[in-house]
């Protein structure tokens, strides 16, 4: 078995096991995503008063990867904590304000984001369930990036 077979296998049977997505409904839904979060974050930060043109180059500029496997980790983040696209796109469009890049498999900026959308302590099943979001966007990252 080649090492791609063997970390395609690896990371197929960790999404199961984790409950993630199917591979069908990544490839459904990845497309209607990765133009929406951008353009939802450039939609965000023009809101705040700055001009249209300036809000897109910003909204690129805190995505780290490749726009469509950005979308599928947010989309995960989202659909597992309950914190929605708006909320997020907030968040992000803060951190493209201050010239800051969002890293959905880092563990640490998983728990800063919910933090700061909920505005309180995460409780021990939401440390859980993000340790597990960030566990599978990390292979999901390392494998396809």
């Amino acid at each position: 078995m080649t090492t791609k077979n063997l970390l395609i296998s690896t990371l197929l049977a960790t999404s199961l096991t984790l409950g993630a997505s199917s591979p069908v409904e990544f490839i459904q839904t990845t497309k209607q995503h990765s133009n929406s979060i951008s353009t939802q974050i450039a939609v965000s930060l023009h809101a705040r008063g700055i001009e249209e043109e300036t809000a897109h180059k910003l909204s690129q500029s805190v995505i780290n990867t490749d726009e469509e496997l950005f979308a599928y980790m947010v989309k995960t983040f989202s659909s597992e904590t309950g914190i929605t696209m708006k909320e997020i796109s907030y968040e992000l469009g803060k951190m493209a304000l201050n010239k800051k890049r969002a890293d959905f498999s880092s563990y640490s900026f998983l728990i800063k984001l919910s933090q700061n959308v909920k505005s309180s302590y995460l409780t021990q099943k939401e440390l859980h369930t993000i340790r597990d979001i960030a566990t599978k966007n990390s292979m999901i990252y390392r494998t396809f990036s």
